[in-house]
């Protein structure tokens, strides 16, 4: 229906990529073809699964499985069937290329499968102004009665029935920040405070600062985020005092003994730079940041005190990414990009919400 709102002009082409050829005949191709039924002088042909118009348009199916016989010159509207599973190459590299010669539209459609390349998309509709995103339920949907999917409840575990029933992306591992729920947490903070501070990761590939502020309740909003590549201490922190100059800083610990790129310490280079740093000598045991963040997000009586602004892609990212390892360690080898942005949160959260309180016989603020 949606490849169908807008008129179509002469030798316009509209597409419907799903994963195989074989599932777009079996149950979108029926219905496409009975709606064209009705258009005076359309040419349906069963082969191909292709229909065209009298102004030399043409509507069509198209399998991703034969990826590079989706190559071709000029796509005005296509429709991205169950993204999940089509591989991510094939609308970056192929059909993206053809839809920039029609300045053309796209609609992705998809059961979540985890947080993979749909879930990407996802966000990019959370947060830019070129895109949107919308979840829907099945009972939302208004195509399955309430009944049946109470006894879908009853029959499929609640990893199953989320994802199938609840449009949820659902981490099937270990997650770090177990307690962190996006319907519940993301969402824009109706005002912010002057109690102003930043969270920072050192880290070359991918160097990231978080921007918060602090309430009088004691709890916390993160509203604004810094992630720059191949990068150093002193661009991070030149990016930050356009933003937020001169307040407090809560970053790794280690970057009191060396730098990224100088002979000056991390530290050392965001003092000269204007910001308070505030730092142990030593970072806390891992596990206690993770508990610490879990607690923010939902303590045993059930009070949120950290919520994220769903422009910081790159945190939430990672809130519901980022793994705990066996021995309750964030697991960093599995993906690179990923707990950056993690770490940048939870050292404000490890200093000033202790969950361990901790002796410690050498410290420095």
């Amino acid at each position: 229906m949606w490849l169908l709102t807008k008129e179509i002009q002469p030798g316009e082409r509209r597409w419907i990529v799903g994963p195989t050829y074989r599932s777009l005949k079996s149950t979108t191709w029926p219905i496409l073809r009975a709606i064209m039924r009705q258009h005076e002088g359309a040419v349906i042909n069963e082969s191909d699964l292709s229909i065209k118009l009298p102004n030399d348009s043409e509507i069509a199916l198209k399998g991703s499985e034969q990826e590079n016989n989706l190559r071709g010159a000029g796509l005005d509207m296509v429709v991205m069937e169950e993204f999940s599973y089509i591989k991510p190459h094939v609308y970056e590299e192929i059909i993206y290329p053809m839809l920039t010669t029609t300045q053309g539209d796209a609609l992705f459609i998809g059961t979540p499968n985890s947080f993979d390349h749909l879930y990407d998309y996802y966000l990019r509709g959370q947060s830019d102004p070129d895109w949107k995103s919308w979840q829907f339920t099945t009972e939302e949907g208004g195509f399955v009665p309430k009944d049946e999917i109470e006894r879908a409840k009853a029959t499929m575990d609640e990893h199953t029935y989320k994802t199938e029933f609840l449009a949820d992306f659902v981490s099937s591992g270990s997650r770090a920040a177990y307690n962190f729920d996006r319907k519940i947490h993301v969402k824009q903070a109706e005002e912010l405070t002057a109690n102003l501070f930043w969270g920072m990761d050192f880290n070359v590939m991918h160097m990231t600062s978080v921007l918060g502020c602090s309430y009088s309740d004691g709890s916390i909003h993160y509203f604004d985020e810094i992630r720059q590549s191949n990068s150093n201490t002193e661009q991070l922190a030149q990016a930050m005092k356009k933003i937020a100059p001169g307040i407090s800083v809560y970053p790794d610990a280690t970057g009191s003994a060396r730098s990224t790129t100088s002979n000056k310490s991390d530290h050392q280079i965001l003092r000269d730079h204007g910001f308070n740093v505030i730092a142990k000598k030593v970072n806390p045991p891992i596990i206690d940041r993770i508990n610490a963040l879990n607690r923010m997000l939902l303590d045993a009586n059930g009070r949120i005190r950290m919520t994220v602004d769903p422009k910081c892609t790159y945190l939430i990212k990672d809130l519901e990414q980022v793994q705990r390892s066996r021995d309750g360690k964030i697991e960093k080898l599995k993906d690179i990009t990923l707990s950056h942005a993690f770490d940048a949160c939870s050292y404000y959260i490890a200093l000033t919400n202790p969950l361990v309180k901790r002796s410690v016989t050498s410290s420095q603020w």
